[in-house]
C-alpha cells in the first residue's frame, strides 16, 4: 500500500503542477490594451519563444524571447498545428513583441499560440487576419 500510495500522489503531484501550469498561461485577457510601442490586444510571450515571418515552424525566425515579454496581438490565423510542452494548437498570433532585456521591437511577427498567454486559442475578441 505504501508504494502505491507514494505514485498515486507523486502522479497527483505531476498532474497538479501540469494544470497550474497551463491555467497560469492563461491567465492574461485578451481584450486589455496593448502595451506602449504596439498595437491590438495586450498579451504576453513565453521565454525562448520563436518570433517567425510565416505561421509555420519552419518560416524565418526574426528573434526568440528571453524572457516572458509583453506583446500586442492585432490578429490570429490558422496555420500550421504544432504540439509542445503537451499543448496542441494550429493558431498563430501575428503581432508585435517587445523585449526589454535586449531592448529590441519585433513587428509584425507570427507567434505559436501555444506559447501566447491570451487565455484561449483563438483568443476572445482577436479578430482573424
Amino acid at each position: 500500500m505504501g508504494k502505491r500510495s507514494t505514485r498515486l500522489a507523486a502522479t497527483g503531484l505531476a498532474l497538479g503542477a501540469a494544470l497550474s501550469l497551463l491555467g497560469a498561461a492563461g491567465t492574461a485577457g485578451a481584450a486589455g490594451a496593448a502595451p506602449s510601442g504596439t498595437t491590438g490586444y495586450a498579451a504576453t510571450v513565453q521565454a525562448n519563444s520563436n518570433l517567425r515571418d510565416a505561421p509555420r515552424t519552419n518560416s524565418r525566425i526574426w528573434g526568440t524571447t528571453t524572457k516572458v515579454t509583453e506583446a500586442g496581438v492585432a490578429c490570429y490565423t490558422r496555420g500550421q498545428r504544432v504540439t509542445a510542452g503537451g499543448y496542441t494548437t494550429d493558431v498563430w498570433y501575428f503581432g508585435t513583441v517587445i523585449d526589454y532585456d535586449i531592448g529590441h521591437i519585433y513587428n509584425n511577427v507570427w507567434m505559436w499560440g501555444g506559447n501566447v498567454n491570451v487565455g484561449a486559442d483563438p483568443a476572445p475578441g482577436i479578430p482573424g487576419c
